[in-house]
């Protein structure tokens, strides 16, 4: 499957199909992103219109012409320099459902993690809700650990998880 996938960063050309990917699963998150502040178009657009935000996708070599999310199977948007020079906060994460539990959301957001690095940051922080077990059992496997909880952010009894991690180079690791 990884031969078939292409990763690469998005482009302001990459627009519609950026929002289509969102509007799939807009569903998955809590509260949807179609319901929170300036929805998903606006989202897109200031992700894409800024130098320091942008998403990274997973996509396929070789997409169907007439997919309107011109292949994109997996996606993760992150913002530069948030809290910090050296962090970056992760805003959204998803698989397309079709490929959810292939290996490809652990592909992107190792590729993630490698360019960050390579740019020079060291922190990540992302956050999910307390009713998504698989989002938090998947960045626990990845070495994210929770920093702090907000109790009902989202609703009563749905809090949000913090998570963090530093990243370090292979070779920084084993010394």
């Amino acid at each position: 499957m990884e031969q078939d996938i292409v990763i690469r960063e998005t482009t302001k050309e990459d627009f519609e199909a950026v929002f289509r990917f969102i509007e799939l699963v807009d569903n998955d998150f809590c509260p949807p992103l179609s319901q929170r502040r300036g929805g998903i178009c606006e989202r897109v657009e200031n992700t894409l219109a800024v130098p320091y935000a942008n998403y990274l996708v997973a996509q396929l070599r070789e997409p169907e012409p007439s997919d309107q999310m011109q292949g994109f199977v997996a996606m993760a948007g992150c913002t530069e320099k948030w809290q910090s020079e050296d962090g970056v906060y992760v805003n959204f994460f998803a698989t397309h459902p079709s490929y959810r539990k292939s290996g490809i959301g652990k592909l992107l957001l190792s590729r993630l993690e490698g360019k960050l690095l390579a740019k020079g940051f060291r922190r990540i922080y992302l956050c999910t809700w307390s009713g998504n077990e698989k989002a938090k059992r998947f960045y626990e496997g990845f070495g994210y650990s929770t920093y702090s909880v907000i109790l009902n952010d989202r609703g009563n009894g749905i809090d949000t998880f913090n998570y963090r991690k530093m990243i370090v180079s292979v070779k920084a690791a084993k010394e």
